[in-house]
C-alpha cells in the first residue's frame, strides 16, 4: 500500500486489539489521547487519537513507521491486517 488513506477509528482499534492479543505491546489508556501503544523492548510508546471519527492518513504511515522500527510487526503484516 504505497499511499495511505484516513482510516475509521473502528477499524484502527481492531487492528490495535490485534497487536495487543499477538504481538510485544501494550495497550493503555492515556490521557487526550485514549489509547497509546508501547513496546515491550524498547518502552517507547505512540499515542493514537481513536477518539476521533478517522485517524488521519499522516498518522496511519507514521504509526506504520514506528511499529517496524521498533520490531513489533512488518509493514507487510501492517497492510494485511489494516
Amino acid at each position: 500500500m504505497g499511499q495511505y488513506a484516513n482510516i475509521k477509528s473502528k477499524r484502527m482499534n481492531h487492528f490495535i486489539r490485534w497487536l495487543g492479543k499477538y504481538k510485544a505491546v501494550d495497550i493503555v489508556c492515556a490521557g487526550k489521547h485514549p489509547i497509546k501503544v508501547e513496546s515491550h523492548s524498547t518502552r517507547e510508546s505512540f499515542p493514537l487519537p481513536v477518539s476521533h471519527e478517522e485517524v488521519n492518513r499522516h498518522i496511519v504511515k507514521d504509526f506504520k513507521e514506528w511499529l517496524a522500527k521498533n520490531n513489533v510487526c512488518t509493514e507487510e503484516e501492517f497492510d494485511q491486517k489494516l
